[in-house]
């Protein structure tokens, strides 16, 4: 089965010439930081920016009111969102997150790094995720941004309280007097009736993707493929304009060599290849396919994506599939895939016979 998972056979090449969708995302310019472009969509097309409240639907059992709260200038850790995941029957538990935050005028430009993640305690204290929903990036004080994403709990059957926490390490009060960012963040329990799923194939390291080159950053087999209910996605990718900030726990991938102007030009595809009895490919559907710019002046992009209604597009002779989620890179300088807070979480429902 060790080739399903591997990097694209020649079929899959062929299916990137006739893509179902494609979107070119631009970037405002700026000196080395912008403003974080947050590619957030569904099939039934939804894309979180600013996180605004719905009393009479939270969309979650239980998720609290969005908070507005200053995130200070060299803060870390800072609990910006908190939600209760209420003791039941054991599983593991969706978290997604939207944070927007908001623009302070400056007399001068100013840039600022904002990190998010997520952390749970149960009784006992601090529970171990599978994944924390480590997010990082960069933007103009002066304009703002946003930022999405998901983490997924341990299996429990304890009641857990889990926060967002927020950073913004690299930022000092000036003659200006500002001193924070107007923050404004919802974390929520995503419920279901069934299971949500880590996928399992995943890089070790941050990977480099040179033009012309395509690599499978997630994936995993779905034996039920009428169960597919959601997917939840988050990519961390890194231009190589700079050298700096190219590493996970290894060295920097983008040396002074490959550095450049030149934009990035990313393609990122989700991809459902069908099996037959025999564990074979038989086919394959493309869920999503989007081409990006990654300029010299944004550097860092973080891309979260969520789709709904999966479950619809599975063939009828299909006994089982896996999910891809892979990255090309079409044109431009080299860029790098973190494996540090790229992850997909995937929902399954039972539908019965």
């Amino acid at each position: 089965m060790s080739e399903l998972f591997s990097d694209p056979a020649p079929d899959d090449a062929r299916e990137r010439r006739s893509p179902r969708w494609v979107r070119w995302s631009g970037f405002l310019a700026g000196a080395l930081v912008l403003i974080v472009l947050t590619a957030v969509v569904t099939l039934g097309v939804t894309r979180p920016n600013t996180p605004t409240p719905d009393p009479g639907d939270s969309g979650s059992e239980t998720a609290e009111p969005h908070n507005d709260v200053p995130l200070a200038f060299g803060a870390q850790d800072t609990v910006v969102a908190t939600t209760t995941v209420p003791a039941g029957p054991s599983r593991s538990h969706l978290l997604q997150f939207d944070v927007a935050v908001g623009a302070t005028p400056t007399a001068t430009p100013r840039a600022a790094m904002v990190g998010l993640r997520v952390e749970c305690h149960d009784e006992s204290g601090r529970v171990e995720m599978q994944a924390k929903g480590n997010q990082t990036t960069n933007m103009f004080v002066s304009k703002g941004g946003s930022m999405s994403g998901q983490a997924l709990s341990p299996e429990t059957d304890q009641e857990l309280r889990c926060d967002l926490l927020a950073s913004a390490p690299y930022i000092e009060v000036e003659e200006d007097g500002h001193s924070s960012l107007p923050l404004t963040a919802e974390l929520r329990v995503e419920p279901t009736d069934g299971a949500h799923h880590l996928a399992l194939h995943r890089l070790d390291d941050a990977t480099l993707v040179r033009e012309g080159r395509t690599v499978n950053v997630l994936s995993r087999q779905i034996d039920e493929p009428r169960d597919l209910e959601r997917m939840s996605t988050t990519l961390r990718l890194t231009s190589c304009t700079v050298v700096g900030g190219s590493r996970d726990r290894g060295p920097n991938r983008c040396t002074a060599s490959m550095t450049g102007e030149e934009s990035s030009t990313v393609r990122v595809k989700v991809i459902g290849r069908w099996l037959d009895d025999e564990g074979e490919i038989r086919s394959a559907s493309t869920y999503w396919d989007e081409v990006l710019a990654i300029d010299y002046d944004t550097h860092h992009v973080p891309w979260t994506l969520r789709q709904d209604a999966m479950g619809d597009m599975v063939p009828e002779d299909a006994s089982s599939m896996v999910l891809v989620v892979q990255v090309e890179s079409i044109a431009g300088t080299p860029f790098v895939v973190h494996a540090d807070g790229s992850d997909s979480v995937i929902t399954t429902v039972p539908r019965g016979s």
